[in-house]
């Protein structure tokens, strides 16, 4: 076949500049406003004090919540009589260490533990301007200007000072498309206070928080749009959410020569997952330790091996051996969901504590599911070897979940 043969199979198709079709109107939406959401409880949270605050998000009226705008606000105070709170992380999500978000008041769609880790390893792999504005929405900026290898310095706070902070939740269900209608799902979210010291310089730290808060924008719909999801909810039909779900878990490192590391929990759909080792030093926050130990990147010394295996198929199929491979297929991860790359430096990764394992388990990234099943009789192991220093891991699985909305009530798919 000549290209001329496939060229004339071409269907024309009119171009942007000269269609004059009017853009799509959305009249259905009678209202939008900032809505704010106060925790179930009033008083102060802090390490040594109340841990848990909730917040219930319901609305009988018909309120569509739109998830991504959601930010939790909240005053953080220095209570320590001298020293400075100097923050060591990218966010104050990294202040609290479990998060839950529970639907129709029994259904846990997320259950998060060592958020405060989790949050800095996903902080890290943003995009380098993105990192940099989240920081500036979160801590603020001190006049230390910024540099390839410190995207934005967090401004101390003063001892006896406050600070408003406004930060985005780590939750793929809040970040999805799809508008929540709250008469029909009514949520509840749960964050627990982490430990005094675990994401500020130094030790002996003291603080609290007051006034937490929920901001979102909620949206209302004109009588019959509401009407027809009422009814079709009624008629015992089911509102389907596609999302993604993260699962954390960590243990001790049981040889630094050769370890197999069994995941023993199973996913439909699994797509990809993160690896990050602690030597025990400086803080688990934010430290992401290289077996290397900053030693030279040579052969030699650069000698960390990984592998990801499920029955007989091993990801990759030869063992990844270097930091530079394990760069490329970190790369490669975030780049099949949709993101450019992390954003720190290769000085940090191979040097200051931001080396991060990720391994994309699709088939068709970018196509839905087409991840791997870890449920069909064979169990994941993770393969290392000369993981020299590391004392723990910490392992993040991203994996696909549907979460259907029914009369009946809320039901997780994974």
């Amino acid at each position: 076949m000549s290209l001329e043969t496939f060229i004339s199979g071409a269907e024309d198709r009119l171009l942007d500049s000269l269609h004059f079709g009017g853009r799509n109107s959305a009249s259905y939406i009678t209202s939008r406003r900032d809505a704010t959401f106060a925790p179930s409880s009033s008083g102060n949270w802090a390490p040594g004090g109340i841990r848990l605050c909730r917040f219930n998000l319901a609305d009988a009226g018909g309120v569509w919540l739109d998830g991504k705008t959601i930010r939790l606000v909240f005053t953080l105070t220095n209570t320590h009589a001298t020293d400075a709170l100097t923050p060591i992380c990218d966010t104050p999500l990294s202040l609290w260490r479990r998060f839950r978000l529970i639907a129709s008041g029994s259904q846990t769609l997320e259950d998060l533990d060592d958020l405060s880790r989790t949050a800095e390893l996903f902080s890290n792999l943003l995009p380098g301007l993105e990192r940099m504005t989240n920081i500036g929405e979160t801590w603020g900026a001190s006049a230390v200007p910024p540099s390839f290898d410190n995207m934005a310095t967090a401004a101390a706070i003063p001892a006896g000072e406050s600070r408003q902070m406004c930060v985005t939740l780590l939750s793929p269900f809040l970040a999805q498309s799809k508008a929540i209608p709250l008469a029909i799902i009514p949520l509840i979210i749960e964050l627990e206070v982490g430990d005094a010291d675990e994401a500020f310089d130094g030790t002996g730290n003291s603080w609290e928080i007051t006034r937490p808060r929920l901001c979102a924008s909620v949206m209302e719909l004109d009588t019959a749009l509401q009407n027809s999801y009422s009814s079709h909810i009624l008629s015992g039909k089911s509102l389907p959410f596609l999302c993604d779900g993260l699962y954390s878990l960590k243990a001790a490192i049981t040889s630094t020569n050769i370890m197999s590391f069994p995941l023993t929990r199973g996913f439909s759909r699994l797509k990809a997952l993160y690896i990050t080792f602690w030597d025990g030093t400086g803080k688990y926050v934010s430290n992401f330790y290289h077996p290397r130990n900053a030693g030279a990147n040579t052969a030699n010394l650069d000698n960390m091996e990984w592998t990801v295996t499920l029955g007989s198929e091993r990801y990759p199929v030869f063992a990844c051996e270097s930091s530079q491979e394990s760069f490329y297929r970190l790369r490669l991860c975030e780049q099949a969901h949709g993101s450019p790359g992390p954003s720190f430096t290769p000085h940090q990764y191979y040097s200051a504590g931001k080396f991060v394992v990720g391994q994309c388990l699709e088939l068709a990234p970018g196509a839905a599911h087409t991840g791997l099943n870890t449920r069909s009789g064979s169990q994941m192991t993770l393969q290392f070897k000369n993981i020299t220093g590391a004392v723990q891991i910490h392992v993040v699985l991203k994996y696909e979940v549907v979460i259907n909305v029914s009369a009946a009530g809320t039901q997780l798919l994974d």
